[in-house]
């Protein structure tokens, strides 16, 4: 009778307890999740949920931050130590591998490789588009605009960068889903990546070198920094001008489109077809985004 009184207790008592600690990891959970701490140094904090927002306090690594409101990944925050109130980017206040935010570290950047798909195939009913092809008629475009853009991808996000594409494989999209793209993230830059062709089709030109395009006053300055740091390619720079593209003219987030080489001129696409050149482009067009970053914070 004993021993049953006990292990009825003791039952009783695991449940209770059990029960306790369910409910206070409960309490702590709910307690802590909209909590975070800055993993990098130089998180700012801004007065609006964007980089053209001032900033009204740099953070120090594991600042302790209330979340309050989320918005197109940018957190609205209360310190813990002071109770002042902000903004946030949330991928650079949780970056894991960032040591130190920069600039360019809270931009957003949305990458268009241009074309994409197969012609003689349809997807969401519009046809695939190679693009312009080599003078052997055997390389398309599409191809190398993806894999140049995966490579400037890949550069960006070693700065703290949030990088979106508009593709990420041998699809098509339609053109105004990439201004719309950029819209709804309120991109800081919105980037195309093309490589030109001249003369007819599967015929060899002597036209080389790279341009680069704008539309709208706003990306005038973005495409002026990454016109000085293309200069560094090894083709020559024929330099940018305005251009009415859709999506250039579609969009209010600053925008341009690169030409990074004559696909259908021997010597370019000797450049053009290498992992070399297009991580020489990433460097560049890197370099021209954070100068352009730096001197857009600086004029604030």
């Amino acid at each position: 009778m004993i021993k049953k009184w006990l292990l009825s207790n003791l039952i009783g008592v695991i449940i209770t307890v059990f029960v306790l600690i369910s409910t206070f990891g409960s309490i702590y959970t709910l307690a802590n999740k909209d909590r975070i701490t800055t993993r990098p140094m130089n998180v700012q904090l801004r007065t609006g949920p964007g980089i053209q927002y001032q900033s009204a306090a740099t953070l120090k690594k594991g600042t302790n931050l209330l979340i309050m409101e989320k918005v197109r990944g940018w957190y609205k925050v209360r310190r813990t130590d002071n109770e002042k109130i902000g903004w946030v980017a949330s991928w650079v206040a949780e970056a894991k591998t960032l040591r130190v935010a920069t600039p360019i570290s809270e931009a957003t950047i949305v990458l268009d490789p241009g074309h994409g798909g197969d012609p003689d195939k349809r997807y969401d009913g519009l046809p695939g588009d190679n693009g312009s092809s080599s003078a052997d008629g055997k390389h398309f475009e599409k191809t190398y605009t993806l894999s140049t853009a995966r490579a400037i991808r890949d550069k960006l996000q070693q700065t703290g960068a949030r990088v979106f594409m508009t593709r990420d494989s041998d699809v098509i999209i339609p053109l105004l889903h990439i201004p719309r793209l950029t819209e709804k993230y309120q991109a800081d830059a919105q980037i195309s990546i093309h490589f030109d062709h001249d003369g007819d089709e599967n015929n060899a030109t002597s036209a080389t070198g790279i341009s680069q395009y704008y539309y709208h006053n706003n990306g005038k300055q973005l495409t002026e920094a990454l016109h000085q740091s293309l200069n560094q390619l090894p083709l020559p720079n024929r330099g940018s001008d305005t251009a009415k593209y859709v999506v250039l003219d579609q969009v209010t987030r600053p925008a341009t489109l690169l030409e990074l080489g004559y696909i259908n001129n021997p010597s370019d696409f000797k450049h053009i077809r290498t992992a070399v050149y297009q991580k020489e482009i990433a460097n560049a067009v890197t370099a021209g985004l954070q100068s352009y970053f730096k001197q857009t914070m600086e004029r604030k």
